[in-house]
């Protein structure tokens, strides 16, 4: 950018011979509109123009994003201190005095568009590793999703498993109440007939307006045939075992479709050893046969916490503990507060766990069941469970001796 001609001239002579592209500029106004159509890399610019001097067309360049990487050598016949610093804080990249060495300027461009190629070498590599980021990002981000995703859908298969082997259990166990209370009803079905045929008898005879001897003689003959004082003695006998046996399935059923919720992220205060006693109430038949349980509950405050993935981590260890003992033992469940974290020990008297398991007990997938038994899942999704309640679950096992596992996680008071 020159408005002498004379000069324009003499660097397309010198740079044209380099293999540059050469565009020329009379004006700031020209100049501008030609970076401002891209394709230029460096820029030479004489101070001293009309209209536009070369300070004012540097500010410009400076100011707008697409030109201000580009780098500028400013010619001039100023010699002073002031315009150079004046150039430099302008943004100039570099300075040549009139009269121009054809050396000096060959060098000087030289030199400027290799940083400017270094720069641009740079700027995309940036933008390259920047979109590569991005990407990894959105990578990572869509496998956490999916590992989340995938996660949540094997907890809820163990669940499923879970409850698979339970339903035999539960299903015996709410055949026996079911059982008795059908025979129940059925008894007091007939009961109830007689004692409406009996006192439908009695008043016809009060009807009748007199109770002659005979026929007192009658209804007691038939009040001793009907059975009349075993079935008023029996029925309230009855009653109750009925109402027993009925909110025993209610039990049954509240326990197990509170351990099936599918809202499983809730958290709320609850009680542990509740917690505790309704996974016992729900594996019940799956240990009554090889157990004998013995509770220990200590005194425990609320907490709050997950009480349905919670259950499920009882549950499973209870099974587990039932699993390990092959023919009688003892189940023992403990519980305890200390230092405002809730303990909680489920031990066992059966075989023990050798050294070499007890490394990979923990580890997804890892089981010593029999194929189709077992997923390997239910102890990793336990130690899972526990971990998000800033808790911890550990096990110690003697060979021949039992196993215990002990959870602990700390008391988290309900909010005022």
């Amino acid at each position: 950018m020159d408005d002498e001609e004379a000069n324009l001239r003499l660097l397309t002579k010198w740079l044209v011979v380099l293999g540059y592209d050469i565009e020329l500029a009379t004006d700031g106004q020209e100049a501008l509109r030609k970076v401002k159509a891209g394709g230029i890399d460096l820029i030479i610019l004489d101070i001293m123009m009309p209209g536009m001097d070369g300070f004012q067309v540097c500010a410009e360049l400076k100011a707008n994003q697409q030109s201000r990487r580009i780098p500028i050598i400013m010619v001039t016949a100023l010699s002073d201190r002031e315009s150079k610093l004046k150039g430099l804080k302008g943004g100039v990249d570099d300075f040549i005095s009139k009269p121009i060495d054809q050396t000096e300027i060959i060098t000087r461009t030289r030199n400027l568009l290799r940083v400017k190629e270094y720069e641009d070498f740079l700027k995309n590599h940036n933008e390259l590793l920047e979109q590569r980021v991005r990407e990894r990002t959105a990578d990572l981000e869509s496998a956490y999703e999916t590992l989340k995703s995938t996660q949540n859908q094997l907890l809820q298969q163990e669940k499923m498993a879970t409850i698979g082997l339970l339903m035999a259990g539960i299903a015996h166990e709410i055949n026996n109440p079911v059982g008795y209370i059908s025979s129940n009803l059925g008894s007091l079905k007939k009961y109830g007939e007689r004692m409406t045929g009996f006192i439908s008898e009695q008043d016809e005879v009060i009807r009748t307006g007199g109770v002659a001897p005979r026929i007192v003689e009658q209804l007691a003959a038939r009040r001793v045939k009907l059975k009349m004082a075993h079935i008023l003695n029996d029925f309230p006998a009855l009653l109750n075992e009925s109402i027993e046996g009925a909110e025993r399935i209610r039990k049954i059923v509240q326990d197990l479709k509170g351990f099936s919720r599918t809202d499983t992220d809730e958290q709320a205060a609850a009680d542990i050893n509740q917690c505790l006693k309704s996974a016992l109430s729900i594996v019940h038949n799956e240990l009554k046969y090889k157990a004998r349980i013995t509770c220990e509950y200590g005194e425990l405050p609320l907490t709050i916490c997950n009480v349905q993935k919670l259950g499920q981590v009882f549950i499973n260890l209870l099974i587990n503990a039932a699993q390990a003992i092959e023919t009688e033992g003892e189940i023992t469940v403990n519980t305890r507060l200390e230092n405002g974290w809730i303990f909680i020990a489920i031990r066992d008297t059966g075989c023990g766990i050798p050294e070499e398991i007890r490394q990979k007990i923990f580890d997804p997938f890892f089981t010593t069941k029999e194929v189709g038994k077992g997923t390997g899942l239910g102890l990793a999704i336990c130690r899972d469970i526990i971990n998000k309640h800033g808790g911890k679950l550990t096990l110690s096992s003697e060979i021949g001796m039992g196993t215990t596992f002990s959870v602990g996680i700390p008391v988290i008071p309900k909010a005022p």
